[in-house]
């Protein structure tokens, strides 16, 4: 399912005002304010104060290192310091995308990227575990014109994209190893929905959140069989072997037969496809808590991250998007101190990249996407990354998970 990216990034990294500046309401006793008040008038030797930091303002003032008054991925930090990229791991460009809609890891560790050019092209991106890559035009491929979902088998390693061609018509584009696999696939009108899963027989569209149905069609373009979906906001695959659901995950084969009902909820498919993730966090007390459930056995992990202001606007917020092995849960996660808005945090917050037993694991910033964050085989934690100057966005690896507890 393709989602929108950056509303997680907003919450996560860019939803929060910067720390409120001496001389405002941020705790200072009367005493401070009198001192503030005559701050500009002259001292004992003559020579007046300097005027206070008022980071955020668009003004270089004395003790900033600049201060270009936009929160996000450029030159200069929230803090109003010169911005020091990570060492990276690993890095591969992903020109000629210049906008990322889509990113998911295999088993094989196969990285597959779906995203737009500059001039406006739709291209599928993959990229093999040794850095070698391969770019797919879809709009001169099969005439796509907008992405309507996107989905990888990590069993497989294949991936699949839905394009919205100029007169409204669907298809399906089915990629392996060696590239495009036969000819795209006509989706007839009411079929296709976001809720996409791409398997060896066919591909499969789940409509409806409650009461819905699952339609399979056979990449020969037949359809194969349409059944009763469990209540879904995702639909993902391993082999032959949908998962659908949110709360009460179904596991079936994509003719519907073998229901399995289990006992998990999940939100996402962790890469090893053992385990579904979910947000666990509770709005009302403030704690941001992540959950992983075996989807063989039900067997939980979950735990509580960090804690802060409870609230709709303040949020906390976990973006679990993977599991260890082991089942630990990881992936971006936020706290407020203080009141919400509905622009979000008033405050300062705080936010890390990690898990139980280790809630800042990775040291994220503004150059990050940890929502698309996928756990490699190698224990390493791939993302997308933007460039501080130009934007362009490369897959790097952020860091790697070590082998001992609380990862596994």
């Amino acid at each position: 399912m393709v989602r929108n990216p950056w509303l997680v990034m907003a919450m996560l990294l860019g939803g929060c005002s910067p720390e409120p500046a001496k001389g405002t309401d941020s705790g200072q006793t009367s005493s401070d304010a009198s001192s503030d008040a005559s701050s500009t008038a002259p001292t004992s030797g003559g020579t007046p104060d300097l005027p206070e930091s008022h980071c955020g303002d668009g003004v270089v003032d004395p003790g900033e290192a600049c201060d270009d008054a936009s929160p996000g991925c450029d030159a200069c930090t929230e803090a109003c310091t010169l911005a020091v990229d990570p060492e990276l791991e690993w890095s591969v460009s992903l020109a000629p995308i210049v906008a990322v809609r889509g990113f998911d890891l295999t088993q094989q560790q196969r990285a597959w990227v779906v995203g737009t050019t500059s001039d406006e092209a739709i291209v599928l991106q993959r990229i093999e575990v040794d850095g070698s890559t391969a770019s797919f035009d879809l709009t001169a491929l099969a005439g796509f014109a907008e992405i309507g979902a996107f989905h990888v088998n990590g069993v497989t390693g294949e991936a699949g994209v839905l394009g919205l061609l100029p007169d409204m018509t669907q298809k399906v584009v089915r990629a392996g190893a060696d590239g495009p696999i036969g000819e795209p696939l006509a989706i007839a009108k009411g079929v296709a929905t976001e809720l996409m899963a791409i398997t060896s027989v066919g591909v499969t569209f789940v409509a409806g959140v409650e009461g819905g149905t699952a339609t399979t069609l056979a990449w020969t373009g037949e359809p194969l069989a349409t059944f009763a979906s469990a209540t879904a906001s995702f639909v993902d695959a391993v082999g032959d072997r949908l998962v659908i659901g949110t709360n009460l995950v179904t596991l079936v084969d994509v003719d519907g037969a073998n229901r399995v009902e289990t006992m998990c909820w999940g939100e996402r498919l962790a890469t090893s496809g053992t385990h579904v993730m979910r947000d666990a966090s509770e709005l009302s007390w403030g704690d941001a808590a992540m959950e992983s459930c075996d989807l063989a056995t039900g067997e939980r992990v979950s735990e509580i991250i960090a804690t802060g202001a409870g609230g709709f606007e303040a949020g906390p917020v976990a973006d679990v998007v993977e599991a260890a092995p082991n089942g630990n849960p990881l992936g971006a996660w936020s706290v407020c101190h203080g009141e919400g808005s509905v622009m979000g945090c008033e405050v300062p917050s705080t936010d890390g990249f990690g898990g139980p037993g280790d809630p800042e694991a990775i040291e994220i910033d503004a150059c990050d996407r940890p929502d698309t964050g996928r756990l490699g085989s190698d224990r390493g934690v791939y993302m997308i990354r933007l460039d501080r100057s130009t934007s362009a966005p490369s897959l790097v690896r952020r860091g790697t998970l070590p082998l001992a507890p609380p990862w596994g």
